[in-house]
């Protein structure tokens, strides 16, 4: 019984250390409309890395400044090129498709404690401006969290 509660605690530990993978895929078109992430929200633990998958041309994710957690990391994925990003600072994180912004290519994940989730949402109401179309579509995956 031993050796087993040794080995459940390694695992458990091990996996904490390390965290989980996520995958992200950046598409023309998928189940929630045209020009978006999949799935464009995600809730992971601290130390979990997302892989952006370029399925289709022309995208890219790049963090959005002011809507990240305190303390988070930005990143900035090359047009048409896989990134991945490992998220070591709870809170909610907004990212973006940088040429697709105007069609609301946006998404979202929550690392652990959402803290800021208020000062995302006031912000949310500022980027929405600058939607041509799909523009609820922020405020929809933020109700997810």
């Amino acid at each position: 019984m031993k050796i087993f509660k040794l080995l459940f605690l390694s695992l458990f530990f091990t996996n904490q250390l390390l965290g989980s993978d996520h995958e992200v895929r950046m598409l023309n078109s998928g189940p929630g409309g045209i020009m978006v992430f999949d799935p464009p929200v995600l809730k992971v633990s601290k130390g979990d890395t997302v892989h952006f998958k370029s399925i289709d041309m022309a995208h890219n994710s790049e963090s959005i400044g002011n809507m990240i957690p305190d303390g988070g990391d930005t990143w900035m994925g090359a047009m048409s090129q896989d990134i991945s990003v490992t998220l070591n600072t709870e809170g909610v994180y907004v990212y973006r498709c940088t040429p697709h912004i105007m069609m609301a290519m946006v998404g979202v994940i929550q690392v652990g404690n959402p803290s800021n989730l208020d000062d995302i949402k006031t912000q949310a109401n500022q980027l929405k401006n600058s939607f041509v179309t799909n523009k609820d579509r922020l405020d929809q995956y933020l109700s997810e969290l």
